[in-house]
C-alpha cells in the first residue's frame, strides 16, 4: 500500500472528512426547496442555510487537505468510491435522523467539528495521527 499512498494517515483522515461530506450532502440535499422538509419555519431555513455554508467549506476545506497531503490519484479513487458506496449506509440510519431535526444538529456538529480539525491542522501542519 506504500507504494500506491505513502501518507496513510492522511488517507485515512481524507475518507472521514470525505464521508462527512458526503453523508452532509445527502442530509442537505433532501431539505431543499426550503418550503419543505425541516425548512417551513424561519428557524429551519436559517438551520438549513447555515448547515449548507458549513458544508461547503467543509468541502473545499477538505479538497485542500487532500490536494496537500494525498497523490490525487488516491484522492479521486478513494473519494469517488466512498461518494458511491455511503448511499447505502445513510439509507440504513433511522427515519428521525435522516429526515428530522435530530439529523441536521448532528451534520451541523460534525462539519463544526471537522472545519475546526482543518483548521488546527492548517495552522500546524502536523500529521493528524
Amino acid at each position: 500500500m506504500g507504494a500506491i499512498e505513502p501518507n496513510l494517515p492522511a488517507l485515512g483522515w481524507f475518507a472521514l472528512l470525505w464521508s462527512t461530506c458526503c453523508l452532509g450532502f445527502l442530509q442537505l440535499a433532501g431539505r431543499y426547496p426550503l418550503g419543505r422538509g425541516g425548512g417551513a419555519t424561519l428557524t429551519g431555513r436559517v438551520a438549513v442555510l447555515g448547515a449548507t455554508a458549513l458544508w461547503i467549506a467543509l468541502v473545499v476545506a477538505t479538497l485542500r487537505f487532500a490536494a496537500a497531503e494525498l497523490r490525487w490519484t488516491t484522492a479521486l479513487v478513494s473519494g469517488g468510491l466512498l461518494f458511491l458506496f455511503l448511499p447505502e449506509l445513510f439509507q440504513m440510519l433511522p427515519g428521525r435522523v435522516r429526515d428530522g431535526r435530530l439529523g441536521l444538529a448532528v451534520a451541523i456538529g460534525a462539519f463544526a467539528l471537522a472545519l475546526l480539525l482543518l483548521a488546527d491542522h492548517a495552522l500546524r501542519p502536523t500529521p493528524l495521527t
